[in-house]
């Protein structure tokens, strides 16, 4: 009586029936069969290119983080007969057991999601006990697996055809984003929050090998600049081993699912990840031509995110991204170009005077001290051994002047032969001592030029300390002064105010 009450309302209800998602689609079914048949469970499984969905409902309701899965071989039979299966509990599932009395000793009708060979994957009535499947009853079954079928295809197109307008709006917007701006810290940011936009994840990070872009230099361990959402930090990565490796080897995408360790914790600054657990990961390669700059990584602790994200996609916002580096990078480039002198290296003039003005403005970085040096002689140097061997002398200084100054101290070629030293929150005393120091060590320096022959040259240096009342010509003007007084006492020396 229940079955023929069925078939009655089997119109009906396929008419009212709501097809906003798989789980709306199977909750309706799960009450509508419930209605005429002795139903325990029902269930929906597809395919991977559909995400996986395991969705399981019993007495109306959905159970909580339970899936069924389908034994290999009925998935087989299922998929070369296409035809509705009624089979015991025990042949069908693998892990029955997690569902108790609800799988005990009952039966289960299996209905393959499939037109020709597009199988999707399975729709189940779990049973108490078998039915009777007669052929009319059967045929009513088979409609509701073409509808179902349509249904989920229909809801995974359309879900496909939002999510690559989604991607081709934001790849857009993106685009605009990172090609408008120059800087280089804010183009970390601006790709991190797209990233994070996109996919709703605050799992990724952007790796940008500084050795490689800053200076050009390519070497098996590279400092490397790791950005998060929330912070950033510098590594070393050898390219020689893990995620690098294979990035430096194919220069191509990577990913798959992998359990947390070392190397990803590294890449994840500020974010806790348990080690052990399994995450989903891509790893994009920045790249231009040949040359490897880093990677955007992004990890999915879900392992569901990443499913609905086109690779195409990520590559071709990482290539967007890649371009735009590279010009905030050319642009950094010139940009310094224009602060530093060519010969030497060292800031220039007009860099040295910016700077100035902003550290005597700027309180926090006083007491603010002064060290101005000449080449004692200089002119004698071009004169003899010619300017090829000047240039030589100038360079070597400036050298030598870098690796014995602190960070944060500027050092610039303040003229011909003149070289400035800009001392932040450094007193009049220990300016004095460096300089003393700095003395020392150029006189004592041999600089060899042709033939191997040694030549050395000293340096007449004058120090002073800001004071409140100067103007910043008044500062400079001082020290210029006293660099004179060490001139006028016989060179080679150092002259401060105490």
């Amino acid at each position: 009586m229940s079955q023929n009450m069925y078939e009655n309302d089997f119109l009906d209800f396929l008419l009212t029936m709501d097809s906003t998602s798989p789980f709306a689609i199977l909750k309706q079914l799960n009450n509508f069969v419930g209605r005429y048949f002795p139903l325990n469970l029902t269930g929906l499984f597809l395919s991977e290119d559909l995400s996986f969905n395991g969705i399981v409902f019993s007495k109306s309701e959905r159970t909580n983080n339970k899936v069924l899965y389908i034994k290999e071989d009925v998935l087989d039979v299922l998929k070369k007969e296409n035809r509705p299966v009624m089979e015991s509990n025990k042949e069908v599932f693998k892990n029955k057991a997690d569902f108790g009395s609800l799988l005990k000793d009952g039966y289960s009708l299996l209905l393959s999601l499939q037109e020709t060979n597009d199988f999707i994957g399975v729709l189940y009535f779990c049973f108490s006990y078998p039915i009777d499947l007669r052929e009319d009853l059967a045929k009513k079954f088979r409609f509701i697996t073409k509808y179902v079928y349509l249904l989920v295809k229909n809801k995974y197109y359309f879900d496909k055809v939002e999510q690559r307008l989604a991607e081709l709006l934001t790849l857009q917007t993106v685009s605009d984003f990172v090609n408008s701006t120059l800087d280089f810290e804010k183009l970390l940011d601006i790709t991190l929050d797209a990233i994070v936009g996109l996919i709703g994840l605050r799992t990724c990070s952007i790796t940008i090998f500084t050795d490689k872009l800053f200076n050009d230099i390519y070497t098996r361990k590279q400092k490397s600049l790791v950005n998060t959402v929330q912070s950033s930090q510098e590594i070393e990565i050898d390219l020689t081993k893990g995620i690098y490796g294979c990035l430096s080897k194919n220069r191509t995408s990577i990913s798959g699912i992998s359990e947390v360790n070392d190397e990803i914790i590294r890449l994840l600054p500020s974010l806790t990840l348990s080690k052990g657990k399994k995450v989903q990961y891509i790893i994009l390669p920045i790249t231009r031509g040949d040359d490897l700059f880093g990677s955007i990584n992004i990890f999915d602790p879900t392992l569901v995110h990443l499913n609905n994200i086109e690779n195409h996609f990520l590559e071709s916002f990482t290539n967007q991204f890649s371009i735009a580096l590279q010009n905030a990078n050319l642009y950094r480039k010139q940009e310094e170009m224009a602060q530093k002198d060519g010969l030497t290296s060292l800031y220039n003039h007009a860099y040295f005077q910016n700077r100035l003005d902003l550290l005597i403005k700027e309180n926090a970085m006083k007491p603010l001290s002064l060290i101005i040096m000449d080449i004692d002689d200089f002119k004698k140097v071009n004169d003899h051994y010619g300017h090829l061997t000047g240039d030589k002398v100038l360079k070597e200084l400036s050298s030598l002047l870098l690796k014995s100054t602190r960070d944060g101290d500027l050092v610039a070629r303040y003229g011909g032969e003149e070289f400035a030293i800009l001392m932040p929150c450094t007193r009049n005393e220990d300016a004095y001592k460096l300089a003393l120091r700095l003395n020392k060590k150029i006189q004592d320096n041999l600089i060899l030029i042709d033939d191997g022959e040694p030549l050395s040259v000293t340096v007449s240096i004058g120090v002073a300390e800001y004071k409140e009342e100067w103007t910043k010509e008044e500062f400079i003007d001082k020290v210029d002064q006293l660099l004179y007084q060490a001139k006028a006492n016989g060179k080679n020396r150092v002259e401060t105010a105490l």
